[in-house]
């Protein structure tokens, strides 16, 4: 490592201001930084989508599991492009380190400091005790802002998805027939595909603004204990003296001593060392009795009762279940009078208890529902979306009356008729709490919840039709119309439960 080749300022900086050299460094190498992070994902992208086609979450899924994987190259290739190097991709893979990958994809994987900690591992090849000296010596005062960057950059990853996917959604044409939802709000297979590339395009985009600014907490940290402004400040002076030094200026100080001595002066050359030794003495007391030397400082850490050293270093908690007890142990102060074991008990059961939970809920999913929905009636609207969903508004053959009516001519008032008849019968039989301020998204949204799926299917298709005629002015074909009125029939008909 040399420092006269540093391509930053060596000075101390605040965290934050650490994270903006970051972000800094990653706009000035951002495409070679990308290019890194997608040159490894790429190959693996390209297969899981095409193994998982009809469900491209699992494909996406796998890739965002890996970015600790996937971060390594570009901090990589960044540290040698701080000292001036100028490495290329295939040559960085080659050299790249890949041990200790298996606890960042597991216990590390959820790290809440992981762009801080992964230099230690991938720069400096540490790993064990001596990885887990090495992290309680950096972490120091910059943990909350290395948590802030993980959860900033988790955001911003996110968002750009979310908007990379509302964009395509809103520049596609209508006529190309590619619909990213469904009527009740969800997506469609188009749309996970979207999102899923979506989320690959954000990931990849964000990954150099993460990765730098992790790095450059970490070299703030290092400037700050190693004190490397002061060792270029100290080379800068060297070389200056070094360039101003001739034999004009020596000469003047060789006839000082040879006068010296030439003189008689006896132990005047001891004199003055035995003087500089004791003002050196002085200077080093001075200083050790200083604020930053002489202090004393409390380190606890966890082992178990009657445990000696050797097995203590054997059996170490993983670290980030000691950094997450400890930042609970700071945040309330009702958790200090907690030994190890009650914490442990009470975690286990806090886990049992959830985990019975969540499986009561589900497993009586369905005589709760009908408990919530066994509450006070609410009266019924007679009108939605301007049409009259009253019983007695019907003719007795609903589908009769839509056959007649579409033969002559009225599409709109068939349709119509199917529509307002499917509300007046859902809202009489199966009570759905329809709202006049409900749109038909809403309403079919209800219909599903309810859990009768061919029910749902056939209400999904009617609105769908009727919306296209009501606001596209889309007429539908004879065959969907008879397909509707057979579907009512069978769903919606009075001799039916």
């Amino acid at each position: 490592m040399d420092l006269d080749k540093l391509q930053v300022n060596a000075c101390i900086r605040s965290g934050w201001q650490a994270l903006d050299l970051g972000f800094l460094m990653a706009r000035a190498w951002w495409r070679l930084l990308c290019i890194a992070g997608l040159v490894p994902m790429l190959p693996l992208a390209i297969v899981l989508l095409a193994i998982f086609f009809d469900s491209p979450f699992w494909a996406l899924l796998v890739l965002w599991w890996l970015k600790p994987f996937w971060e390594r190259l570009p901090l990589f290739i960044a540290s040698r492009m701080l000292f001036d190097e100028a490495p290329g991709i295939w040559s960085s893979m080659k050299s790249l380190p890949l041990k200790d990958i298996l606890p960042w994809l597991f216990w590390r994987r959820f790290s809440p400091q992981r762009a801080f900690d992964n230099p230690v591992t991938v720069l400096e090849g540490l790993k064990g005790a001596a990885r887990r000296q090495r992290l309680r010596v950096l972490h120091g005062k910059y943990s909350d802002v290395a948590l802030s960057n993980q959860f900033v950059c988790f955001l911003c990853e996110l968002l750009l998805a979310f908007g990379l996917l509302v964009l395509f959604d809103f520049f596609t044409p209508d006529v190309l027939g590619i619909r990213f939802y469904d009527t009740f709000g969800d997506l469609t297979l188009a749309g996970e595909w979207l999102f899923s590339l979506a989320a690959i395009i954000a990931m990849s985009l964000v990954m150099p603004f993460h990765t730098m600014a992790g790095f450059a907490l970490y070299l703030n940290r290092r400037i700050e204990l190693e004190a490397w402004d002061i060792e270029i400040s100290f080379r800068n002076l060297a070389e200056r003296k070094r360039s101003l030094q001739t034999p004009a200026r020596i000469l003047p100080a060789v006839v000082l001593v040879f006068g010296l001595f030439g003189a008689g002066v006896p132990g005047s050359a001891e004199a003055v060392i035995e003087h500089d030794r004791e003002s050196s003495a002085e200077l080093i007391e001075q200083i050790l009795q200083g604020k930053d030397f002489g202090q004393e400082r409390e380190v606890r850490k966890w082992r178990f009762k009657d445990m000696d050293e050797e097995a203590e270093e054997e059996e170490s908690f993983p670290e980030w279940i000691i950094d997450f007890f400890e930042w609970l142990e700071g945040s309330q102060g009702w958790w200090q009078g907690l030994s190890g074991i009650a914490v442990w008990v009470k975690i286990l059961l806090v886990v049992l208890f959830a985990g019975l939970l969540l499986y009561l809920l589900r497993r009586y999913r369905g005589p709760l529902s009908r408990l919530i929905r066994e509450r006070p009636k609410e009266t019924a609207p007679e009108v939605l979306f301007g049409l009259d969903v009253t019983p007695e508004s019907l003719p007795p053959d609903v589908p009769q009356q839509a056959i007649r009516l579409w033969g002559e001519g009225a599409c709109r008032e068939a349709l119509s008729l199917l529509y307002r008849a499917s509300l007046s019968r859902l809202i009489e039989r199966y009570e759905l709490a329809f709202r006049a301020s409900h749109t038909e998204a809403e309403c079919a949204a209800l219909v599903r919840a309810h859990g009768i799926e061919s029910l749902s299917e056939y209400f999904w298709q009617l609105t769908q039709t009727w919306r296209r005629l009501a606001y596209g002015h889309r007429l539908p074909s004879d065959d969907v119309l008879h397909s509707l009125c057979d579907g009512w029939a069978r769903e919606l008909s009075s001799g039916t439960e």
